[in-house]
């Protein structure tokens, strides 16, 4: 699908090539308020691992100016779009990584969903239940039309403490941590080294239950002495298990 520019407010516009995913993640992020979790300071360091677009990322500068930003999505095309939407918003203060994160460096089998990008995954097992359930609460047609032209991309992946070693060590503090990354959430969060995890401060995680992982997730962030919480994604039917978690110090 073409790269394109959509309007979706009247002050924000974005390069995306699914429209209508885009504009279900921006109400998502902008509206909704679904990764709002805690007040961050005026300058606060954010890590958006599984940045898709980059609307995240736009929201939080939007929201914090002077906020600096290390951006994660290895999906070839979602991270044309991620560049291309970080230019368009002159946003200098973001730098945008091709690579999946990980518990351990190497690479690994994303499979690309061009009509719903965001939902590009490398644990397609667990997404193939998602795609189930479409089928059931929805229709096959939907579905498929939905997850319809899906390809195999084979992407670099590492783990966040060596990009916070290698390019970033002089950071002592990390305000805010997003992990939106369709299924390989405990994978990240074992690519973090005991030295970096005290300077985690918040974590918002979306996550899903049906194999367990919100439970594995929570048990983890509470093992390293965050306060854990969760709630149901907002605007997502109970049957598809999402959940949204957040940890802070």
């Amino acid at each position: 699908m073409t790269l394109h520019l959509i309007k979706l407010a009247d002050k924000f516009s974005c390069y995306t090539r699914s429209e209508n995913e885009a504009r279900f993640i921006y109400n998502e992020i902008f509206q909704a308020h679904e990764y709002d979790v805690a007040t961050l300071g005026k300058a606060p360091f954010i890590i958006d691992v599984g940045a898709n677009i980059g609307l995240f990322t736009l929201y939080m500068k939007e929201k914090y100016p002077l906020a600096k930003i290390l951006a994660f999505e290895p999906a070839p095309e979602n991270f044309e779009a991620l560049n291309r939407n970080l230019a368009f918003h002159m946003v200098a203060t973001a730098v945008a990584y091709p690579y999946a994160l990980g518990a351990e460096a190497g690479s690994a089998p994303l499979t690309y969903f061009p009509n719903v990008p965001g939902n590009s995954t490398l644990n397609m097992e667990e997404k193939k239940c998602h795609i189930e359930l479409f089928r059931e609460k929805y229709s096959v047609t939907f579905a498929d039309d939905m997850f319809g032209g899906a390809r195999e991309i084979v992407v670099p992946v590492n783990r966040l403490s060596y990009f916070l070693d290698r390019f970033h060590s002089e950071i002592d503090v990390i305000d805010l941590l997003k992990i939106d990354v369709e299924g390989t959430e405990m994978e990240v969060l074992g690519g973090i080294d005991d030295a970096d995890w005290h300077k985690v401060q918040n974590i918002v995680i979306e996550v899903s239950n049906i194999k367990g992982g919100r439970d594995k997730v929570k048990e983890l962030l509470e093992s390293k002495g965050f306060t854990v919480t969760d709630m149901a994604a907002k605007g997502i039917p109970e049957i598809f298990k999402l959940f949204i978690v957040t940890a802070s110090r």
